[in-house]
């Protein structure tokens, strides 16, 4: 005679992987989408009735799903049995997104959803040293938690100036310039989250893009202070070993660009080493230390022969950057992204001349990104909310 209670409990753990399964699947189905019914959910995951139902009132019970009003109730419904409705609790975690730039550290909180609770930022100095980065950044992190009483984050994404690998950590160089950009911020903040991931700014900003772009192959090209690219081919985020795809520092290699330096650093300091040495401008105006590189595109617009001659290089310099990238990788479309890619117009238009005079990059489209400074930040955003979604609902129950 078999022992139905020995029987029972060798079949019990494939029993309770299975419903975890099933919870999963109801979960993720009501996570794009508003209110579903009962019906929609079964439609949606291929399970019974009764797995959709016992599934959905666990999620309730756990406040991961919110019961709506029924169909009967709500005016839309009026025969036979009302049907039961259900939605994601968008406030059941809150994610945080970082952007730790050079000059500022930018921090999101944002729901389930997407939809943003809170932005902050603070300056930090471009020479400050990794613990310093990590000192004024946990100083933003734990005022912004205190005043929203956020115990614990469902996810905490950064996003760096610096090539990432697998485990969030960038490869040694001599200047020291990617170990102060990634210091070990996990060490420092882990505590505040179960889910950590620490990813390259081009790359978010990338992933901020993918959502949004009908381009199965682009780049996020991030040209403020230094050249840096995310990059899409097929649908995929590169990202290579040690995390070195879409780094540019190979541009020193090529002729008549020779260094990663972004638009934005050498409009700035061309219009200054140009001043210094007695150049006439409209930009006289301004103490030479103090120009910026919205100043000298400003001029431009007015004009001004030295503005209007560094905008003709950045131009040309652009130019060879797609050239190279898009060349190699047989991009459709190349996105200029960061904090001064709005203002970036003049020069995409003499990068744009430059191209035409190469028949096989005529097909390469530039454009500028729609999603402003803060694109890093939003891909930080949906990348936390991509790791609590893969791991919902009981990985996040850990926190």
């Amino acid at each position: 005679m078999t022992d139905s209670s020995n029987q029972h409990s060798a079949t019990e753990p494939g029993a309770t992987s299975m419903r975890r399964l099933n919870t999963q699947k109801v979960l993720k189905a009501t996570w794009n989408r508003g209110l579903v019914t009962a019906s929609e959910l079964i439609e949606l995951t291929s399970l019974t009735r009764a797995t959709v139902l016992n599934q959905a009132k666990e999620l309730v019970a756990t406040g991961w799903l919110r019961e709506a009003e029924d169909t009967r109730a709500a005016g839309a419904y009026s025969k036979g049995r009302p049907a039961l409705r259900y939605e994601l609790d968008a406030a059941k975690s809150v994610v945080a997104g970082i952007d730790a730039g050079q000059h500022r550290i930018s921090l999101a909180l944002a729901d389930l959803r997407g939809k943003e609770i809170e932005r902050r930022s603070l300056s930090v100095e471009p020479g400050a040293c990794g613990e310093e980065r990590l000192r004024i950044t946990e100083e933003l992190l734990r005022g912004t938690l205190e005043k929203h009483g956020v115990q614990k984050l469902g996810a905490l994404v950064i996003g760096v100036p610096a090539p990432v690998d697998s485990g969030g950590f960038s490869p040694k160089v001599a200047d020291g310039f990617w170990a102060a950009m990634n210091p070990d911020w996990r060490a420092q903040l882990a505590e505040y989250t179960h889910l950590f991931s620490v990813e390259n700014d081009a790359n978010l900003a990338a992933v901020a893009e993918l959502g949004r772009e009908e381009s199965d192959s682009f780049a996020a090209l991030m040209v403020g202070e230094r050249f840096g690219a995310g990059v899409v081919i097929d649908g995929h985020l590169l990202r290579g070993t040690h995390g070195l795809a879409g780094e540019m520092r190979f541009l020193s290699h090529v002729t008549g660009v020779g260094d990663a330096l972004g638009l934005g650093y050498l409009a700035r300091e061309q219009a200054r080493h140009a001043l210094a040495g007695g150049a006439e401008s409209s930009l006289r105006r301004i103490p030479a230390e103090l120009v910026r590189a919205e100043d000298v595109f400003q001029a431009a617009a007015q004009q001004d022969p030295l503005a209007l001659e560094i905008l003709e290089s950045l131009g040309r310099r652009l130019a060879k950057v797609v050239a190279v990238i898009s060349g190699f990788a047989g991009l459709q479309k190349v996105i200029l992204s960061g904090a001064m890619a709005g203002i970036l117009q003049p020069v995409i238009d003499i990068a744009d001349r430059e191209l035409a005079r190469e028949p096989e990059l005529t097909c390469v489209q530039l454009a500028v990104s729609e999603l402003g400074a803060e694109v890093a930040l939003q891909g930080a955003i949906s990348r936390g909310i991509e790791l609590v979604r893969a791991t919902a609902p009981f990985e996040t129950q850990k926190r």
